[in-house]
């Protein structure tokens, strides 16, 4: 089924050699392949950091970009891992400070212009996530 789906993607062809069926790229496959090549060069920031409780509510909200697709899943990840519940998709609370290095990793996968940070003092309608 992938070879398949390869082929009439048009990523590979199949070619004869010596009485024999033989897989090979084509210009397509080849661009596809050197861009999930790249896409991959990137590594990621470990997604362990060092917990500590806090006494306020910490929400954190992102819109990052598609192409970022990678980037936003680590985000969430990571955000899980410190504790931190999800309301919706790109919106995440909890009473977890915020690890320095987890903000330097931020600025390091230039994902800070795309994240909110809010320290809540006064709970107000939120009493419930408390």
């Amino acid at each position: 089924k992938l070879v398949y789906k390869l082929k009439t993607d048009g990523l590979i062809k199949e070619n004869q050699e010596n009485n024999k069926k033989v897989l090979s790229l084509t210009q397509k496959g080849a661009r596809v392949l050197s861009l999930l090549k790249e896409s991959k060069c990137e590594p990621l920031p470990p997604l362990r950091y060092t917990k500590e409780q806090g006494e306020k509510l910490i929400i954190i909200a992102f819109d990052i970009p598609e192409k970022d697709a990678r980037k936003r899943a680590w985000l969430r990840s990571a955000l899980k891992n410190l504790g931190f519940k999800m309301i919706q998709k790109s919106f995440w609370v909890g009473k977890t400070k915020i690890p320095k290095s987890f903000l330097e990793d931020l600025y390091k996968l230039k994902l800070i212009n795309f994240v909110e940070i809010l320290e809540i003092s006064k709970t107000g309608s939120l009493k419930q996530l408390q």
